[in-house]
């Protein structure tokens, strides 16, 4: 086993993540769970391994789960997406918006959408709606964007 402080050590999950989105790329950026399940079969890739790695991926917004996830059958599993795909932008873009909204806890729709155009985001809205989707961000019936308990007390900045 390679000792993770060597500058030659590769992440096992890290790799695995890498050809997860590769393999969804070529596939056109959108796949079935249960082909991207035959692809990792054909890898020797485990069924938790990559359940637990996808659910990982979608937690940090290098990927969507459009369709939602399947009814586990116990509480052991993971959750299985019933789709996965890519999401429009980069993940280094929803962190711009986070960080956007660890500052300005409330903002109004139209100036989030000037200020973060003026950093240079291009896909605002799908960034905004996976921000809502994953908990770190509210939109209140008049337009405003509120940033959630979970953003605040998320740490990773």
């Amino acid at each position: 086993m390679q000792d993770p402080r060597s500058e030659n050590y590769k992440d096992p999950f890290e790799e695995i993540a890498n050809a997860i989105m590769s393999v969804i790329k070529d596939k056109g950026g959108r796949l079935e769970f249960s082909d991207l399940e035959r692809w990792a079969e054909g890898s020797n890739i485990g069924k938790y391994t990559l359940r637990t790695v996808v659910n990982e991926m979608i937690g940090s917004a290098r990927l969507k789960a459009p369709e939602g996830f399947y009814d586990a059958e116990t509480e052991m599993e993971p959750p299985i997406p019933k789709v996965v795909e890519l999401p429009k932008f980069a993940p280094a873009e929803l962190e711009k918006l986070k960080d956007y909204l660890r500052e300005y806890h409330s903002v109004g729709l139209l100036r989030l959408f000037e200020d973060l155009s003026r950093a240079g985001l291009k896909e605002i809205n799908e960034i905004l709606k996976e921000a809502i989707e994953l908990g770190y961000a509210e939109l209140s019936p008049s337009g405003v964007v509120n940033a959630t308990k979970k953003l605040i007390l998320d740490q990773r900045r």
